[in-house]
């Protein structure tokens, strides 16, 4: 959800000076379209409660063993891809930097993006959840709690990443967001066909109230195109090959509208010389 902090030279965490400000003392982890921050401090607020929505999800056994096994073992996965695939080194591009162009065009892009995948992956879905513990809807819990641990796992493994940026390099914070989208895809399909098999029939009690099967249908449903759209539409088309071409060839995008204007301006100095050229010849 769906970019940061400076770099360091031993890829710690840095200490603001004594005449500089005080940093946002939680400042909200990285995405793909997010803005930097310039400080990040490991287990803040936000971080302690992500770990522990996900901790009770995974010890609820609601969650299968399969995705707590996954975001477990994305862990040593990154610092696998940061040692060997994509260190960050002196000169590489720096992860808390913005990977797109900071406009007023796309602040606002990324505000509604951000406010549309917090209500959809996670204020609706955590709604959902609690009504139905309270209306002991145990199955439509057990369809949703896959998705909603994802996200929490998602969100701190990210400010983990942000939190070690001389570690962590861009590509690696990237795969982050593309990795845990492509198994949430798989794990609101999941959703969304348990969903529509029709709980009613099962003879569970307390019977499901009407609203709970649409509302998870929903719900489902919406998760499904988000996040298909945000890692089809947006993820692996654009924002992942920017990353890796700001990773091996650096520039950004400031750099590259400037040699654009600059291409301009030789193209039309080439044309003045040719028609002064033709002047003369005439």
């Amino acid at each position: 959800m769906s970019g940061g902090v400076g770099p360091t030279a031993g890829g710690g965490i840095t200490l603001p000076s004594s005449g500089a400000p005080m940093p946002p003392l939680h400042p909200t982890p990285t995405s793909p379209t997010a803005r930097p921050h310039h400080h990040y401090y490991l287990f803040s607020i936000k971080q302690l409660n992500t770990l522990g929505a996900a901790a009770v999800l995974a010890f609820s056994t609601t969650v299968p063993l399969s995705e707590i096994a996954f975001a477990v073992l994305l862990l040593p996965y990154l610092l696998v891809l940061a040692t060997l695939a994509f260190p960050q080194r002196p000169g590489k591009p720096d992860p808390s930097a913005p990977v797109f162009s900071e406009g007023l065009g796309d602040r606002v892009r990324h505000a509604v993006h951000t406010a549309a995948g917090f209500a959809v992956g996670a204020a609706l879905p955590a709604l959902y959840i609690l009504d139905g513990l309270r209306s002991g809807d145990t199955t439509g819990v057990a369809a949703a709690a896959p998705h909603a641990f994802l996200l929490s796992a998602q969100v701190f493994t990210e400010g983990i990443a942000a939190a070690f940026p001389g570690k962590f390099s861009l590509p690696c914070r990237a795969a982050v967001a593309v990795m845990y989208s492509a198994r949430r895809m798989f794990s609101a399909s999941e959703w969304l066909r348990q969903e529509m098999e029709g709980r009613d029939e099962l003879g569970r009690a307390p019977p499901v109230a009407p609203r709970r099967l649409v509302a998870g249908k929903a719900l489902a449903a919406a998760n499904m195109v988000f996040w298909g759209i945000d890692l089809f539409g947006f993820l692996l088309p654009f924002y992942l090959p920017k990353v890796l071409r700001k990773y091996y060839l650096g520039g950004s995008d400031r750099e590259d509208d400037r040699s654009r204007a600059r291409e301009q301006q030789q193209k039309q100095l080439q044309e003045q010389k040719r028609g002064e050229e033709g002047k003369k010849d005439s």
